[in-house]
């Protein structure tokens, strides 16, 4: 009898789970939700916009709009749960296990383009999925959606951190 491998699972993560990956909390904890990670390899996730979000006072005041540089971080910060997740998997089984202090930097921002503004209402719907890895350098295609309608897209290189970091 051959054995096949095994499939990645796909699952949903709470923001208490999302918490376990990353290192980041209030008000840098980005991620309401994630709807679906494949352990090293892609997810998505949940991102709503909401007037009482303190960057907004300041950004800008009479118009607000939800900071470029915030939803580049958006799928820096789903990056770290896609391969967060895999150590995970790999230490205990599961895709959800305290493993934020894995959670390197952002090394890169290749390109970011941002095809309309982000304004209190959104909800952000934030792909990742990750590319060719060299070492602890991962580099992530990652875009932003509200509705159907693309607002962001972006090419990052992130790290991972080793023990010796």
């Amino acid at each position: 009898m051959t054995s096949t491998p095994a499939v990645a699972r796909v699952r949903e993560l709470s923001a208490d789970e999302i918490a376990r990956l990353l290192p980041h909390r209030y008000p840098f904890f980005l991620l309401d939700r994630v709807t679906s990670v494949e352990p090293g390899v892609r997810a998505e996730a949940i991102k709503s916009i909401t007037a009482s979000d303190p960057v907004l006072a300041g950004h800008f005041p009479g118009r607000m709009l939800y900071p470029g540089v915030l939803l580049v971080e958006c799928v820096a910060q789903l990056a770290a749960v896609i391969y967060g997740s895999a150590a995970a998997t790999q230490a205990t089984g599961e895709p959800v296990a305290d493993v934020a202090e894995r959670v390197g930097y952002l090394a890169e921002i290749k390109q970011a383009k941002f095809l309309r503004t982000v304004v209190p209402g959104d909800q952000l719907v934030i792909r990742a999925q990750t590319g060719p890895r060299l070492r602890d350098l991962m580099s992530v295609i990652g875009q932003a959606s509200v509705g159907r309608e693309v607002v962001m897209t972006t090419r990052l290189v992130v790290t991972e951190r080793n023990d010796s970091q």
